[in-house]
């Protein structure tokens, strides 16, 4: 018989001095003075602490600012609306600098003569960013990070239409901070490419993919039309909502909490790397936050007519689109919750089954009674109701 997991013990910091320390020769200079050996310091080591191969293990605690009573008492002081704001603020700079700042090293260097970097790594960066934003502050506000999917939450899920625009805000000006970050990082470098191109007659290649200004905000491709553009776009948002909004559903039993940042990023990657040639901004936080940058260091020309408005804009009625799509025609109200799912999650769909269910049985009666009052043959109806019956018995 397995023996049960015991709560490992805690050694309070404020009971040891230098004397806790080993003297023994296998002791190392880099442990601190009130570890001894065999015990785990606080850190990564926290998340062995179910296991019960480290159970018994006795772990030197060390006090700080992550016990100070003062953290409480802010948390209570603090509306509970500031933390879910500073957490869409970094979640959105995390996906935005993460991208920009391999596309501006890619540029750099490739001006240099010995680029460094391709699409390929550019499209990780990216995947890595979202999940990173995802990982790190997702939990916080929920992980929107993106305007489009905050007005999706606002339609098909219930989120306080009142907090949106604060949201939204949020995920500007993080997404403007990433910017800003980026050139001050490439200042230098960027500037020089500027005024080579300028001092080369080729000043258009400055607001193009290609330029330094392309390396912060995006650009229509030379010789494509706004039609086509538009079409690229609308596609990849569409699909960008979809598999977001499948790893939102507590019955997909191939996701789950834990991987759903690996795959909402690797369908973030897979549009960069299959849309980004043809122009794709996918979120509107960062197309207007870079957008605005780019203004404040080149000029008017960092806004394109007619193509700053599709870029901003179509990834908006794209994700309802696809989060429409997802919900009314690839999920099922009467599907189970998926095992992997959230307890929290779990319940609410089994509530949300309950009422579904209900809702259908409700609906077949009012079926029957119009057959019968026809004078039709109401047998099949009547066979679906007892089964329904019988599932929910």
């Amino acid at each position: 018989m397995s023996q049960p997991a015991q709560t490992p013990s805690y050694i309070p910091a404020e009971n040891l001095d230098s004397s806790d320390k080993d003297g023994s020769a296998s002791s190392h200079h880099f442990q601190r003075a009130h570890r001894k050996n065999g015990e785990l310091e606080l850190g990564v080591t926290e998340i062995l602490q179910g296991r019960t191969d480290v159970a018994s293990a006795q772990v030197a605690q060390s006090s700080g600012l992550a016990d100070w009573s003062g953290r409480v008492r802010l948390e209570q002081a603090m509306p509970r609306l500031i933390p879910a704001l500073i957490a869409e603020f970094f979640g959105t700079m995390f996906y935005c600098l993460a991208g920009e700042m391999a596309t501006a090293g890619y540029l750099i260097t490739t001006y240099g003569g010995s680029p460094q970097g391709n699409l390929t790594m550019i499209g990780f960066a990216y995947a890595f960013g979202i999940t990173f934003a995802i990982v790190v502050c997702a939990t916080t506000s929920g992980g929107q990070f993106h305007p489009a999917f905050t007005i999706a939450q606002v339609v098909f899920k219930g989120f306080p239409i009142k907090l949106a625009p604060f949201y939204i805000c949020a995920q500007i000006v993080g997404a403007m901070v990433a910017s800003l970050i980026v050139i001050g990082s490439w200042h230098d470098e960027l500037m020089k490419i500027t005024a080579l191109l300028h001092a080369t007659g080729k000043s258009a290649v400055i607001f193009s993919a290609e330029g330094p200004a392309g390396a912060i905000a995006l650009f229509p491709t030379a010789g494509r039309s706004l039609g086509s553009i538009f079409v690229n776009e609308f596609f990849a948002d569409i699909l960008v909502a979809m598999i977001v909004w499948a790893n939102l559903d507590a019955a997909n039993p191939f996701t789950g909490p834990q991987v759903a940042p690996y795959t909402i990023g690797l369908g973030f990657a897979v549009v960069v790397w299959c849309f980004s040639s043809s122009n794709v901004a996918a979120n509107s936080a960062r197309d207007v936050g870079a957008r605005f940058v780019c203004g404040m260091f080149w000029g008017k020309e960092c806004f394109p007519s007619g193509y700053s408005a599709l870029a901003a804009l179509t990834n908006i009625p794209a994700t309802l689109i696809g989060c429409g799509i997802y919900t009314f025609f690839l999920s099922d109200t009467r599907r189970p919750p998926a095992t992997v799912a959230l307890n929290h999650l779990h319940e609410e769909h089994v509530r949300s089954i309950e009422r579904a269910e209900t809702l259908h049985a409700e609906m077949l009666d009012q079926k029957i009674a119009q057959t019968l009052s026809r004078g039709g043959d109401a047998s099949a109806l009547q066979k679906k109701r007892t089964n329904l019956s019988a599932k929910n018995f």
